[in-house]
């Protein structure tokens, strides 16, 4: 299949933040989301994107074969809808479950096209859609969020050679296999006794961070928390061979795994994988 450069797939729409990016930008976007409230809202906002077929908006779930399925809502933070339980429950929030039509990404792909772009951000079922990439017809870019290494070498078997780990909110890439300025002035504070110096290495590590929650902004758009953000060649940083990412992000995840504190008590991180060819 010819992949359709004007073409990118937004596969977990969510509130439709990202997709409106990729319209805004002129693409045509096939925009996937299992939710159907979701959906219908989303065919709401972007009515006339719709009507101009610059948009088309599926309520389906993606999975290993066309079925029905059992999805999980989340009643108060609909970006957590899974199709595990335990991912829409998180911090004992309610939720309860839909029956949604499954597909697998390579029909989507075979009756659509082959994309430039591929988001994937569906929840720890990421790889489950990656895993329908075909090698010799792979678009060009491809973002998923990582729940394990194993992510980095299912995209690296699809062709996939040049990386960027991305983390969201911030959209500041990790590009060190080790603990960043910021993060070793955090773990100092945190354990200095002098009142004086831990103050000032405060100060320091507060100009090196973004403010939480903060948005981004590119030219003309501005991201709002909880989006993909930048995509391909627009994202921050050099593209990076495969064992060079993979390291840093281990590094990451090791250094949370020791207790080093990387991040301000409570929040969480998250990482997105972007590759290039």
């Amino acid at each position: 299949m010819l992949m359709n450069e004007r073409l990118i797939y937004d596969v977990g729409m969510h509130n439709g933040d990202d997709t409106a990016y990729y319209l805004h930008r002129g693409y045509n976007a096939i925009a996937v989301e299992a939710d159907p409230d979701a959906a219908a809202a989303g065919r709401e906002r972007f009515a006339k994107a719709v009507q101009e077929s610059r948009l088309t908006i599926l309520n389906v779930a993606i999975a290993e074969q066309r079925g029905e399925a059992e999805f999980w809502i989340c009643d108060q933070l609909r970006v957590w809808n899974s199709f595990d339980k335990s991912n829409a429950s998180r911090n004992g929030l309610p939720c309860h479950s839909v029956k949604v039509q499954t597909v697998p990404l390579r029909d989507l792909l075979a009756q659509h096209g082959v994309p430039y772009y591929l988001k994937l951000d569906i929840e720890g079922h990421d790889h489950i859609a990656a895993a329908d990439i075909s090698a010799e017809d792979a678009p060009e870019f491809v973002s998923l969020e990582i729940n394990s290494a194993d992510d980095f070498f299912l995209l690296r078997s699809k062709g996939y050679r040049r990386f960027k780990c991305i983390q969201q909110g911030y959209f500041t890439p990790v590009l060190s296999p080790h603990l960043s300025l910021a993060s070793v002035l955090h773990v100092a504070v945190n354990r200095l006794k002098s009142t004086v110096l831990a103050n000032r290495l405060r100060g320091m590590y507060r100009s090196l961070r973004p403010p939480r929650g903060s948005v981004q902004r590119l030219a003309t758009w501005t991201f709002a928390p909880g989006s993909s953000g930048p995509f391909g060649d627009e994202t921050p940083g050099e593209w990076l061979p495969f064992e060079n990412v993979l390291h840093a992000w281990l590094s990451q995840q090791l250094g949370h795994q020791l207790g080093y504190r990387t991040r301000p008590p409570g929040t969480e991180v998250w990482y997105d994988l972007h590759a290039t060819k």
